[in-house]
């Protein structure tokens, strides 16, 4: 039975809008990317939601991307038995075709709309594009204040970290539960974000662990102290012996991964006691305290307050970002309005039908 499971390719971080769109594909191997172009609400979202239609009844795995800044839209899909994806290219994660032709297709959903609508209509999308950007500006620094505190958080706990035991740990870990592979290459690293800051509030894509792991182990790190560590030196040990992993990063600080999966064991680690709720049951808890020097309960309370203000710096983010939705919505119904959708329907189910 085929695969079909959501991540996030960008997000809303303390480091404003962080992309991971170049791992959509490899222009330097074989494959077919499509890179959609329009404005918003000129049915983008709607032509990749077909496609991923046709793949359920094709049986084909298929990994739909989701926009953390509207997570009912999609960014992007990933159909990897036939090498295609066909992905949003504008902002903010501007896609430009490297080898186009060769590789890249162009699809222009701009060759159905009314120009002469739009342009007596531009006062309005100028000024609501601008209202859009400054209410993500302003979530933005939300979140590089939120940021910088959880620098200072994870300045603290870092002088607590006994490095040799989580490294051991890992190698125990990865020969017990990952042997190595005989005559196997390194396997493959792939970057993606399956939790988010978006209108909705924090997301954690619960159904993506559930259809990419039968097995489940939770890290319970209270104040994230070392589980980003830990994961990451088992998803490199799990790399090293030959299987391919996903490392699904944090939305608070994007350089580091949260949560693991390796999809051919069925095996995900996935940090608890993060700001997003997990409602994942996990097989089993690896307790992180066992990693820690007893020092750490001597800044308790500043990592609770630290915890506090993240808590409520985020709200506010968040709350920007209900206004930028509202704002883009609006930006969407102009071009709604100057849009022929029937040309556009029949020429999205051609293309569908021609991809797959």
């Amino acid at each position: 039975m085929a695969k079909t499971y959501a991540t996030f390719l960008g997000a809303n971080t303390p480091r404003g809008f962080v992309s991971f769109f170049d791992e959509l594909y490899n222009p330097y191997e074989s494959c077919r990317p499509f890179i959609i172009k329009g404005g918003p609400g000129t049915g983008k979202s709607t032509l990749m939601k077909k496609i991923g239609a046709i793949c359920k009844e094709k049986d084909l795995d298929t990994e739909w991307v989701y926009c953390s800044s509207d997570p009912l839209s999609l960014d992007g899909i990933i159909i990897p038995e036939k090498g295609i994806c066909v992905a949003d290219g504008t902002s903010p994660h501007i896609l430009e075709p490297k080898f186009p032709g060769a590789a890249e297709n162009i699809i222009n959903t701009g060759d159905f709309w009314d120009r002469d609508m739009l342009h007596k209509r531009q006062d309005e999308i100028r000024s609501l594009t601008l209202e859009n950007s400054i209410y993500h500006r302003r979530s933005a620094k939300y979140l590089a204040a939120a940021g910088s505190i959880n620098e200072e958080t994870m300045r603290l706990t870092s002088k607590c970290i006994d490095l040799d035991k989580i490294s051991g740990f890992a190698l125990r870990f990865a020969a017990r539960e990952l042997p190595c592979k005989k005559g196997a290459k390194p396997g493959r690293r792939q970057k993606r974000f399956i939790s988010a800051i978006t209108p909705e509030g924090l997301i954690f894509l619960d159904g993506t662990v559930k259809t990419l792991a039968t097995r489940v182990i939770g890290i319970d790190d209270e104040y994230t102290a070392a589980s980003a560590l830990l994961a990451e030196r088992i998803g490199e040990a799990a790399i090293k012996n030959g299987y391919d992993v996903i490392f699904c990063h944090c939305p608070f600080k994007p350089e580091q991964c949260e949560h693991i999966i390796i999809p051919e064991m069925r095996l995900a680690l996935i940090t608890l006691k993060t700001a997003h709720k997990i409602e994942t049951e996990c097989d089993r808890v690896l307790h992180v305290k066992r990693f820690l020097r007893e020092e750490l309960s001597s800044y308790a309370c500043t990592l609770r307050f630290n915890r506090r203000l993240i808590k409520e710096l985020t709200a506010e983010a968040i709350e920007s970002l209900v206004k930028a939705k509202k704002t883009h919505d609006k930006l969407e119904k102009l071009y709604v309005d100057a849009m022929d959708f029937s040309a556009l329907e029949k020429h999205c189910e051609n293309l569908a039908k021609s991809l797959l």
